[in-house]
């Protein structure tokens, strides 16, 4: 008896270096949807020395760095990423988005950029995210719109104003942030001084339910 015992023992302890990355990647998405950020990070560190390579284990622990304001180390898990896979969609959009928090905007819009380059570019591209016809890799992938948008916000940041003006007009069109995207270009207008132009699309944000659009009303709308 004592024998048995010993061996279950044995195997029972030893059995934790049999767990593969991906079982660690799925106890810490218990932890994620728990808000306990910490304690799956400490599991992906795990699943990511089991496995150096394993791209979804570097998404989430990117992401929960994100979510604890640790934009540098999500920065370093996404780069990371693209090293694994250079045409990681969500990588480069992810870093892309750090960057804009770090308010390091040029980098921020150079790997919007390179995203939206891995989907074949702005005139021809291909969403697979949510597309019928596509069984597999569209984890990674990332709405056109869903790019445009953040980037017109960093360009926005930079004072490049014609190109930011291009994406929100194509959120728009995807009907994609329709609030903020109507609210964004309304700031747009008023920077060329087209008031006209501005307010319409600043009201048009307010009626659709943009929090920030009345105080800019306030200011240069109610002449």
């Amino acid at each position: 008896m004592r024998t048995y015992t010993s061996i279950f023992l044995i195997l029972t302890i030893t059995s934790c270096d049999f767990y593969s990355s991906n079982y660690y990647v799925s106890e810490a998405e218990k932890l994620e949807n728990e808000g306990k950020y910490e304690e799956a990070i400490e599991l992906l560190n795990i699943a990511i020395e089991k496995d150096p390579e394993n791209v979804f284990a570097l998404l989430n622990r990117g992401v929960d760095k994100s979510r604890l304001g640790k934009y540098e180390e999500a920065i370093l898990d996404y780069s990371r990423m693209v090293e694994v896979n250079p045409g990681n969609t969500l990588a480069f959009f992810n870093r892309g988005i750090s960057k804009q928090n770090l308010e390091n905007y040029e980098g921020a819009i150079q790997d919007f950029d390179k995203a939206i380059k891995t989907k074949g570019g702005e005139m021809l591209y291909m969403d697979k995210v949510d597309n019928p016809y596509i069984d597999n890799g569209y984890e990674f992938d990332v709405h056109m719109e869903e790019i445009r948008f953040e980037r017109g916000i960093v360009r926005y940041y930079i004072d490049s104003l014609k190109s930011a003006f291009d994406d929100f007009n194509f959120s728009i069109e995807k009907n994609y942030e329709v609030p903020a995207s109507h609210y964004w270009r309304g700031l747009i207008y008023l920077s060329y001084g087209m008031q006209k132009e501005g307010c319409a699309d600043l009201k048009k944000s307010q009626d659709l339910g943009e929090p920030f659009a009345n105080e800019i009303i306030q200011k240069y709308c109610n002449e």
